[in-house]
């Protein structure tokens, strides 16, 4: 039995290097990675909303602002976890910021345009607009990420 070397290039010409115990390709961890903390966010957002609508003196009768600022916090940990982790971003976060919450706010538009689509055109059980919802707003969310928010970009050309 020969053993692997520790990276080899795939025929697309990406690294393949071994994760998990297994040999798998870079994008696909990143986008384990992005699920991973994906997962995190929601428990994040869930657990500070119900801390916050419930046992907050102020917020139990404001359960909206309430979930502003869970949600928010879920995408500000979304922000950190991604650039550091999912990405090993080296993009200056300041720099990076104001993309991420454009593509935030498109990935929005997407989830709620394909919700609408599959209740009230396609007419789908809930559960499944849900999913189809979700799994759009995720590829274009890793995506966006991946490819700009997160990626080193050439600096703009400056006017002569």
């Amino acid at each position: 039995m020969t053993i692997p070397p520790k990276s080899l290039p795939s025929a697309g010409g990406q690294w393949v290097a071994p994760r998990f115990g297994r040999w798998i390709p870079d994008w696909l961890s990143e986008a384990l990675r992005f699920l991973a903390v994906g997962v995190l966010n929601t428990l994040l957002d869930a657990g500070l909303y119900f801390v916050f609508s419930g046992w907050v003196w102020v917020l139990p009768a404001q359960k909206v602002f309430a979930k502003s600022l869970s949600y928010s916090a879920g995408i500000l940990n979304s922000f950190f976890w991604n650039r550091a982790w999912t990405f090993k971003s080296r993009v200056d976060p300041v720099k990076a910021l104001l993309p991420f919450a454009a593509a935030n706010l498109f990935a929005l538009g997407i989830n709620v345009g394909i919700m609408h689509l599959a209740l009230n055109v396609i007419r789908v059980d809930e559960r499944i607009a849900w999913l189809l919802a979700t799994a759009a707003t995720f590829v274009w969310n890793f995506t966006i990420s991946k490819f700009y928010v997160f990626s080193a970009r050439p600096p703009l050309p400056q006017g002569e």
